[in-house]
């Protein structure tokens, strides 16, 4: 599984940027990478979106036992 913060940096692309696309400061994005589950379902799918992603790619694990 692809952290955001690795598939976001992956594309080339700033913090400010996708912050600026779903409404958020550099830093309240920043929170998110760290901590990627506190982020809405609707900010996560504007993400995916603005990136280029499936919400499978960043927020689904994969290879659960």
């Amino acid at each position: 599984m692809n952290t955001l913060k690795e598939y976001r940096e992956s594309k080339g692309v700033k913090q400010l940027a996708v912050a600026e696309h779903i409404g958020v400061s550099r830093a309240t994005y920043a929170k998110y990478e760290d901590n990627q589950e506190s982020m809405s379902i609707g900010q996560a799918k504007a993400v995916c979106e603005f990136l280029g992603c499936s919400m499978n790619d960043i927020f689904l694990l994969r290879n659960v036992n």
